[in-house]
């Protein structure tokens, strides 16, 4: 394939290398891998496992008044190309003593949150599932919940939130 611009031919490969490698790749779409098939007359290999799930404990401090919302955390699942996956499962370990936990969904701004593709996130708001503690009316004092995020993946975040009420 042959393109004419201002004179010039260029081929395929050479309006990428023109215009940047960045804005091909930026477009590119990623094949998905194919089961290897075996030669006729020879065993298939075992299969080995796509990915071993991680339990990751994560210990959150917070501070609050009493009888108001306090946000221990968001959680999504996100791809590369910054798609939303499959709401991750909060589950929680125990009911505090003192207090009620609940989720509810909660935007993110993804320019904040380490370790997303900024250069394909920026200016997307997507909602994740937010956990957040409530005290009751007259309590101060801290309080420890425990908490999992389970991701569609099988990976774990064992969340140990202690919770200053003032």
């Amino acid at each position: 394939m042959r393109l004419i611009v201002k004179g010039l031919r260029l081929s395929a490969l050479g309006f990428v290398a023109l215009f940047g490698a960045a804005d091909a790749m930026a477009q590119s779409i990623t094949p998905v891998p194919r089961p290897a098939v075996p030669a006729p007359g020879t065993q298939a290999a075992p299969a080995a496992p796509a990915h071993t799930p991680v339990t990751t404990p994560v210990d959150v401090t917070r501070k609050g008044r009493p009888a108001s919302d306090i946000f221990l955390g968001v959680y999504l699942t996100l791809d590369r190309d910054c798609k939303v996956g499959a709401t991750p499962k909060v589950e929680f370990t125990g009911d505090p003593k003192s207090g009620k936990l609940r989720t509810r969904p909660h935007p993110i701004n993804l320019r904040d949150v380490p370790g997303a593709p900024r250069r394909t996130c920026i200016g997307t708001s997507p909602n994740g599932q937010a956990v957040i503690y409530r005290s009751d009316r007259r309590f101060r004092g801290e309080e420890k919940v425990e908490f999992r995020v389970v991701y569609p993946n099988g990976d774990v975040r064992a969340v140990t939130a202690t919770i200053t009420v003032e």
